[in-house]
C-alpha cells in the first residue's frame, strides 16, 4: 500500500487537494513520502508548511520573498515535479513558511499541495494551545499523525510537547502511563488536533512508528478505529510499511 493512499486510493480524487499533515512522529517524513511517491506518477507537487521546515536534498527551493518567484516555481517544477516552498531561510538550516492564506494561493501552481501545519518539537505526542494548529482554511484533507513509540510510556517533557498544558486538560499528573484511551482522548479532542480543521475538510488518522512499537501501535489503531468514523492507518515509514484498520480484524 502507497502512503498517498491515506489522502485516497484513486489518483484522480487527490489531483487539486490541498493536504494538511498535523500531530507528532513524522509530519516532515510522511510530507516528503508522499510528495515523492505523487512526484513519480508524473503529479506536479508542491510541499510547503505553516511553522518551519529543514530543506531537504533532491527536492526544488522557491522562495516567495524572490521577485521571480513565479517564473522559478514554474521552471523547478518542470524539472523536478516536486517543490518545496516557503518564505525565506529561518536559519541556515530551516526555513520559514507561509501564512495560512498564502498557502491557498498556490493550488493553481500545481496538481497537489501538501503542508505540514503543525509543530511538536520531535515528539510524537502534542497538546494545542488556542491559535493552533495553523491549518490553511483551503484544506481538503487532514493527516493526524501520533507516533507508536509514545503508547505506554510516561507523561513527561520527553514523551509530549506541552506535557504540562497536557497534564492540565486531562488532570493528569506527570508520570501517568500514556495508554490508547489517554492518547486518543487528545487526538479526538475538539480543543486541540480537530481546532481549526475546516468544516468541509475529510480527516484521517495515521498511527506511524510501529517498527519502534508494534503492539502499542496495533492498541492505539484498534482503539482509534473502536472511537470514530474516520479511516485509520497504522505502519512505518521508515520500513516502508502501510495498512488500513478496519473494525472486521479487531
Amino acid at each position: 500500500m502507497k502512503f498517498y493512499e491515506i489522502i485516497h486510493r484513486d489518483l484522480k480524487k487527490i489531483k487539486g487537494q490541498v493536504i494538511s499533515i498535523i500531530g507528532g512522529g513524522g509530519k516532515t517524513s510522511l510530507l516528503y513520502k508522499i510528495g515523492k511517491e505523487l512526484a513519480k506518477r508524473n503529479f506536479k507537487v508542491i510541499l510547503t508548511t505553516t511553522t518551519k521546515l529543514p530543506p531537504q536534498l533532491g527536492t526544488g527551493l522557491a522562495l516567495t520573498g524572490n521577485g521571480n518567484f513565479d517564473s522559478e516555481l514554474s521552471v523547478l517544477l518542470n524539472e523536478n515535479n516536486i517543490v518545496l516552498v516557503a518564505e525565506e531561510y529561518y536559519k541556515k538550516d530551516a526555513l520559514k513558511g507561509l501564512s495560512r492564506s498564502a498557502v491557498s494561493r498556490l493550488g493553481h501552481y500545481a496538481d497537489i499541495v501538501l503542508v505540514e501545519a503543525d509543530g511538536c518539537r520531535r515528539r510524537s505526542l502534542k497538546t494545542h494551545k488556542e491559535y493552533e494548529p495553523p491549518i490553511p482554511a483551503a484544506t481538503n484533507t487532514v493527516i493526524i499523525i501520533c507516533g507508536a513509540n509514545v503508547v505506554g510510556q510516561p507523561l513527561n517533557e520527553d514523551t509530549v510537547h506541552r506535557w504540562e498544558l497536557f497534564s492540565q486538560k486531562w488532570n493528569l499528573p506527570c508520570g501517568t502511563v500514556l495508554t490508547p484511551e489517554v492518547i486518543s482522548n487528545e487526538l479526538l479532542s475538539p480543543y486541540s488536533y480537530f481546532r481549526n480543521i475546516p468544516l468541509k475538510a475529510e480527516i484521517r488518522l495515521f498511527v506511524n512508528k510501529t517498527d519502534a512499537n508494534s503492539i502499542g501501535g496495533k492498541l492505539l489503531a484498534d482503539h482509534l478505529i473502536t472511537r470514530c468514523s474516520y479511516p485509520v492507518f497504522s505502519g512505518s515509514i521508515t520500513e516502508n510499511t502501510l495498512h488500513r484498520v478496519s473494525r472486521e480484524s479487531l
